[in-house]
């Protein structure tokens, strides 16, 4: 599991993207075979269901298909849940919670109003929140994908003025959203949100499960 340890020293420029060379994609592990809109594969889309976002994952997140370029042997395609991140690269998930990246590691991006950015751990809370907030316009959202990636989300924020962050409710999650705010001092930690719960989208899937619950005794009771 990851763990947010590194120095606020420690922390680099930022540095323009270029994506990975012919020589660089050959030594990753996985390659992309092909992608495809969400809602054709029947695993994925109840995945997306299950997790409380098929309804709002419509472009920002494709179907990927997917082989391990290393296994000689096994030639199977694999598919998941995948979407872009910064270094041209993605970041995916299957059903079962497996989680890698095709090409360089990296952070996302969803373009929104320049002065102000909300921060997340995972693309699922990043879309849960869109989908309780709805908000118009929508501030720049950024996902670290993986909380390794703090430094280079501090960097893209240091001179935003309103910073809202939304990581984990565990250790890791509470150390990195320390850690961001020493380095970004108008940063807001907005975990209370979410209370008991460990992150934005646990709290979407518990609030879904409450008014399933709440519909099927009403449709009992008559």
């Amino acid at each position: 599991k990851d763990t947010c340890d590194m120095q606020v020293s420690m922390i680099t420029t930022y540095k323009p993207v270029k994506p990975p060379t012919e020589q660089e994609q050959k030594g990753y592990a996985f390659e992309l075979v092909r992608t495809q809109p969400i809602g054709r594969n029947f695993v994925l889309t109840k995945y997306l269901e299950g997790r409380g976002i098929l309804d709002i994952a419509h472009g920002y997140m494709q179907e990927i298909y997917y082989r391990n370029r290393l296994d000689i042997e096994n030639k199977s395609i694999f598919y998941a849940i995948g979407w872009k991140n910064d270094q041209a690269g993605w970041e995916f998930t299957n059903a079962k919670g497996f989680k890698s990246s095709i090409g360089k590691k990296g952070i996302s991006v969803i373009p929104g109003k320049p002065g102000h950015a909300v921060l997340f751990e995972g693309y699922m809370d990043c879309l849960s929140w869109l989908k309780v907030n709805r908000p118009d316009p929508a501030p720049t959202a950024i996902v670290l994908n993986s909380i390794v990636q703090l430094k280079n989300a501090i960097e893209r924020i240091r001179e935003i003025p309103e910073v809202d962050v939304y990581f984990d409710n565990d250790g890791p999650g509470r150390n990195c959203t320390q850690m961001l705010i020493d380095a970004v001092p108008q940063a807001k930690d907005r975990s209370g949100v979410y209370g008991s719960h460990k992150d934005y989208n646990d709290m979407l899937r518990a609030v879904l499960n409450e008014q399933e619950v709440q519909l099927q005794r009403a449709w009992q009771k008559r």
